[in-house]
């Protein structure tokens, strides 16, 4: 897989990209605003409606894993297996689209998502499978992206924002105690996932406060930081 990843970014030199951050953060109009900045990007692409046949080949990857954590005594759960089949489809798609001309992918919602969320609610589970295909799906995705973008703001930003926008959240008629703690946990996820592909030395991290702008602003001023990182500055 490795060699194929390489093989499509010789081809065609595309940035591959994911932006992270808690809930109310900004990802998916800041990348709508990074595609809307040029044409040669393409945004949007995420763990969400993949098509089928993707899926199909990432369940197959996954018969060792689940075989390994059943045989443990700690069997994976259904929504941790959906999620893991969902990353393996990405990594495909994105292979798929980085020879597809386009100059950058902006993830929103992409592996360190996952990886985040499925340490937020399924950490334990799966026991010695877990952590081997952790690991292995880390070492993956570390050579496919390029850039991951943390994204983050005030707990107070995040839940006002959370609140007033139109797409619901699990969290999102709660107390401001909990969407804060919920926050603090994907923070916490976000920052151990972002921390094991910055220690690979393959990953530019770049870090930017949403509070104050807005996603156009954000977009522009996170333009050059990642020509800069494509360039190795």
């Amino acid at each position: 897989m490795a060699s194929a990843v390489a093989v499509a970014r010789a081809r065609a030199g595309a940035q591959v990209v994911e932006l992270v951050g808690p809930a109310g953060a900004g990802k998916s109009s800041i990348a709508r605003a990074l595609g809307a900045l040029d044409p040669q990007s393409r945004s949007g692409l995420g763990l969400w409606g993949l098509p089928r046949r993707l899926l199909l080949e990432g369940a197959k990857s996954l018969a060792s894993p689940v075989a390994r954590a059943a045989w443990a005594g700690h069997p994976l759960r259904p929504a941790a297996v959906g999620q893991m089949v969902r990353v393996g489809a990405l990594a495909r798609a994105v292979d798929r689209a980085a020879v597809a001309g386009c100059d950058r992918l902006v993830l929103d919602e992409g592996p360190v998502f996952a990886l985040a969320w499925l340490d937020v609610f399924f950490g334990t589970n799966g026991d010695r499978g877990w952590a081997q295909w952790r690991t292995d799906t880390l070492g993956a995705w570390a050579r496919r992206l390029d850039a991951v973008v943390q994204l983050d703001a005030s707990d107070a930003t995040l839940a006002a924002r959370i609140r007033t926008r139109a797409k619901p959240h699990m969290v999102k008629d709660r107390p401001d105690r909990e969407i804060f703690a919920f926050s603090e946990r994907f923070r916490r996820a976000f920052g151990r996932v972002v921390g094991e592909l910055d220690a690979t030395g393959r990953v530019v991290v770049l870090r930017v406060r949403t509070d104050g702008a807005d996603a156009p602003e954000t977009a522009a001023l996170l333009r050059p930081l990642l020509e800069d990182a494509r360039r190795g500055r």
